[in-house]
């Protein structure tokens, strides 16, 4: 008998091989969720604060149980339609930066710039990566950017496949660079600020101490960025994404880096520098950010000599890619709609400051980092967040002799680090799939950083409480 023979007589007589577990789709999970939720809401009492009158921030003594309001599976699914109108603003911002930057892609000026910059750095391409990380990150500081992070992905797409590297590093060199200056931000008037005002701290006190730790931080992630980033451009095979993946942006041959290419990229910096400035005083948000990048593209593609049929066409087709990313903000904020209208939030934050009464300052510190931690996914909003938690935590401060500073650490760290990891957060499953990237593949990529970064807060909080901040 044949060897050949042999194989295919041993593969029919021998036991099938399991099959590995494959993580479901991502809107598959989503939806898992969302139904997840709507059962847990017919397990957990009902419960709700009182706010004060003419304010947003709750009385912590005013905490009762109310009749249960579950969640059926007709409002299950009817969440999903809420949550997209709940997120309306980002999903408009995402099809529309998406169509805008398809037509500054084509006219060819990003890829030519990065073709230029990879010449004079001879080779030395990876320095893009700190360089670019520091600025996002000041940038997430100040708190001028955090959501709108999203204009900014294309390009680090572009530069990413450009370098022959992988779309985790394109997304993540703008994504986690903003979110390190978010999370150890000292000054970032949504989420910092208003914890401190809640708490009854002068605003921006203790900021130098953060500042350090958001040194820390940023420093962790460019070190873990810059080691996956090599690794895959030595070895794409490395790549937590395989070598058969799809791109969110198209390359283009570059033709040398002409005059209208330098007029396009300089018109670029310019528009985001006065959307920076537009941010910090005039207070603009997602409206204004969308009105500049549309001003942009058009500019873009009359410089770049493109038609307007032609723009008309780069446009949709870039609302196109944007759909899977769009449509999925949608779902991720269903959930949180869901565990709002089965009134359990409130529930959950009451039954876990219970035993902190009976806890020393190092564990009641570590406890509600770890809360925090954990509640983010319920309440992924870090405004919203703090304006739930702090009224109630503050004042369990004096109780246990722990130092308000510490209170808003804890909250601001717990709260920022989960970002990056809880499928509640529609700018977190935008942002992935923008850049096709799936979300277990994320998982798999961010977990170890986020333990590094979970650590570096941790003992944060513990020096905080030793020193009083």
């Amino acid at each position: 008998m044949s060897e050949a023979a042999k194989k295919i007589i041993k593969n029919e007589n021998s036991p099938e091989v399991k099959k590995k577990f494959k993580m479901p789709d991502t809107y598959v999970l989503l939806l898992f969720f969302i139904l997840g939720s709507a059962l847990l809401t017919y397990i957990m009492p009902a419960g709700t604060y009182e706010f004060f009158k003419d304010t947003k921030n709750i009385d912590p003594n005013s905490f009762h149980f109310i009749d249960r309001t579950p969640v059926n599976l007709f409002y299950a699914f009817q969440s999903i339609s809420e949550g997209m109108i709940k997120s309306a603003s980002i999903i408009f911002t995402v099809f529309l930066v998406s169509g805008a930057f398809k037509i500054i892609n084509d006219t060819g000026s990003i890829d030519s710039g990065i073709d230029y910059l990879a010449k004079v750095l001879k080779g030395k391409v990876l320095v893009l990566i700190p360089i670019i990380m520091i600025v996002m990150s000041i940038l997430g500081y100040l708190g001028i950017i955090v959501n709108q992070t999203i204009v900014f992905i294309p390009i680090g797409l572009l530069i990413a496949r450009k370098l022959k590297m992988d779309p985790i590093v394109g997304l993540s060199m703008m994504y986690l660079a903003t979110y390190a200056g978010f999370i150890g931000s000292g000054m970032d008037p949504f989420t910092i600020v208003i914890a401190q005002k809640i708490a009854g701290l002068p605003i921006l006190s203790a900021i130098v101490y953060r500042t350090v730790v958001y040194a820390f931080l940023l420093g962790a992630a460019i070190l873990y960025l810059m080691s996956y980033a090599k690794k895959v451009m030595d070895n794409p095979e490395l790549s937590i994404m395989g070598t058969d993946y799809e791109w969110a942006v198209e390359e283009h041959s570059s033709y040398g880096f002409s005059t209208r290419h330098k007029v396009i990229l300089a018109a670029v910096f310019l528009t985001f520098s006065y959307y920076v400035y537009g941010a910090q005083a005039k207070e603009w948000g997602m409206n204004e950010l969308n009105t500049v990048v549309l001003m942009l593209a058009v500019f873009s593609g009359l410089v770049g000599r493109m038609s307007f049929e032609k723009m008309s066409k780069s446009f949709v087709d870039g609302c196109k890619m944007a759909v899977f990313s769009a449509i999925l903000i949608g779902f991720a904020t269903a959930i949180s709609v869901v565990l709002t209208n089965g009134n359990i939030i409130h529930t959950i934050i009451y039954y876990a400051s219970l035993p902190l009464k009976s806890m020393s300052t190092y564990a009641s510190a570590i406890f509600i980092f770890a809360f925090n931690w954990v509640f983010n996914f319920f309440v992924p909003s870090g405004s919203g967040q703090a304006a739930v938690v702090m009224p109630i935590l503050a004042p369990l401060g004096d109780v246990i002799g722990l130092s308000k500073q510490v209170i808003v650490s804890a909250y601001k760290y717990g709260d920022g680090i989960t970002n990056l990891i809880i499928p509640t957060s529609g700018t977190l499953m935008g942002f992935i799939g923008l850049a096709k990237i799936s979300y277990d593949k994320w998982l798999k990529f961010i977990f170890p950083l986020i333990w590094i970064w979970t650590g570096i807060a941790a003992a944060a909080v513990i020096v905080g409480v030793m020193i009083g901040h």
